[in-house]
């Protein structure tokens, strides 16, 4: 019969506790030690013989030279019962136990701390690292203090750079990649309530850790563990950005400043990276699309001056992309910034958009982005500028006013982005948009196309229209509709 199953059936207390120290005094391996401990717990409950079980414990406690094993060993049985005398003796080994145990005992640690509290776990992390061990640093994160954190997410983070440097070189792989994201997935944690302004630098090391091993997300395979996962990452990925997200939403525009501005300096690809198409699945390029969707987020804690700067290059950058994720993530970051207020890009951007319609964006797309660029200019300091924008999309019509059935279709989709702009343009500059869109209506020689106009004036922009432009547009539409039906 073997110790542990001695351990687990014996009915003799004297036996119980000779084995205890026999396996504590000879087993190597802690790990094996506190499993061993957890399967002689449930047993143990299972058959109702409590009174041997905390002989075990007891003969733990008494152990004075090899303290780590006797602490895995009734670790092992105080997290499989949660015996109240397995508690006390797990928490007085831990006050005895010197360092951290050995390399060993490093996963023992990590199934210790969510239920007793470590006064040695710096001890712990610093073997941690030294041993290179990513997963225990993440699983030991949530439970170092919020001053001593920021030493484990630079751990993190140099491991995350050392996943992306050999994944360049084609020796990393997915689970590498995996490790970092549950690890950090830890760090943040602190993030999720935390305010202090220490945690800012924790915020762009898990940032860059995250964006480091965004490549395993981006690049899916159907014998990796992402399979069908995709962009949107795995629990502990999505757990750690909304976390991410969270603590910069909640920081005044100075800091969200000086926190974009450290992940800038941390990646340098953000600034760097050529003008050059994007190879799916490139390291770097991961980072940058990973940086694209977290800005995304927060365009609105950030300042025009780091706007302009930083986060607008960057979109700039991959605006015409012809990778969809990069191109996508590109617009909705300008939509982000837009949305936030920054006018500044609006007329450029307005004028890029209808130069991808219609071969990469639709009408749809179309109309949503020329429309953020309008009302992004309405509130601004420059609202004259719309006119700009809109003499642009006049000009794309008439270019569009030849006869053929593409050229009618894109002419009748136009028509219908000018007549959504009634509800975003200044009020100034409301007469002009719907007197341009009667000229055009009642030139359109295909009732269906004016039938159209009207439908889509009448269905969705009075909808999305203020209050105070419903009356006169609403007046104006049913002007519309008369001389649409009279001309049937």
């Amino acid at each position: 019969m073997n110790a542990g199953r001695v351990l687990a059936t014996s009915t003799s207390r004297n036996v119980v506790s000779e084995v205890t120290r026999d396996i504590v005094m000879r087993t190597s391996d802690m790990y094996e030690l506190f499993e061993l401990g957890r399967s002689v717990g449930l047993e143990r409950q299972r058959s109702g013989s409590m009174e041997m079980l905390e002989a075990v414990v007891r003969a733990c406690s008494d152990e004075q030279e090899h303290l780590a094993g006797a602490l895995a060993l009734a670790g092992g049985v105080f997290v499989a019962t949660q015996n109240k005398h397995a508690r006390r003796v797990c928490d007085a080994l831990v006050r005895r136990q010197n360092g951290a145990g050995g390399p060993s005992m490093l996963r023992v640690w990590c199934e210790l701390a969510p239920y007793i509290r470590l006064p040695n776990i710096h001890e712990v992390v610093a073997e941690a690292e030294r041993m290179c061990d990513v997963s225990v640093l993440g699983n030991l994160a949530p439970f170092v203090s919020e001053q001593s954190v920021e030493r484990v997410a630079s751990a993190v983070h140099a491991a995350s750079v050392d996943v992306l440097l050999r994944m360049e070189m084609g020796t990393a792989s997915y689970e590498d990649a995996h490790r970092v994201v549950c690890a950090a997935a830890g760090v943040a944690q602190h993030l999720v309530d935390g305010t202090d302004r220490g945690l800012d630098r924790v915020w762009a090391l898990v940032s860059d850790a995250l964006a480091s091993t965004h490549w395993a997300s981006v690049c899916t395979s159907s014998d990796q563990i992402y399979e069908d996962v995709g962009r949107a990452g795995t629990e502990d990925y999505r757990r750690a950005c909304t976390a991410l997200v969270s603590y910069a939403q909640r920081q005044n525009s100075e800091r969200a400043d000086a926190m974009v501005n450290a992940v800038f300096a941390l990646q340098p690809c953000l600034r760097y990276l050529p003008r050059s198409s994007v190879r799916v699945g490139r390291g770097r390029e991961g980072a940058v699309l990973f940086y694209m969707d977290l800005l995304e987020h927060i365009a609105g804690q950030l300042t025009t001056r780091t706007v302009n700067a930083l986060v607008m290059p960057l979109a700039v950058r991959y605006v015409q992309s012809v990778e969809r994720d990069w191109f996508e993530s590109a617009h909705a970051l300008i939509l982000s910034v837009l949305d936030a207020g920054h006018a500044k890009v609006a007329v450029w951007y307005a004028r890029v958009v209808l130069a991808l319609y219609p071969q990469r964006i639709n009408m749809d797309l179309l109309d949503i982005s020329f429309t953020a660029a309008i009302r992004a200019l309405a509130h601004s300091s420059s609202p004259e500028l719309s006119q700009s924008c809109i003499d642009l999309l006049i000009a794309r019509i008439d270019e569009c006013a030849a006869s053929g059935v593409e050229r009618g279709v894109r002419r009748r989709e136009l028509l219908c982005v000018l007549a959504s702009q009634v509800a975003s343009v200044p009020l100034d500059l409301l007469s002009f948009v719907m007197t341009s869109v009667d000229e055009h209506v009642d030139c359109e020689p295909l009732w269906a196309t004016r039938r159209d106009v009207v439908g889509h004036v009448q269905d969705t922009v009075l909808e999305s229209a203020e209050l105070e432009r419903r009356p006169v547009l609403a007046s104006w539409v049913w002007r519309m509709r008369a001389r649409v039906d009279a001309r049937l």
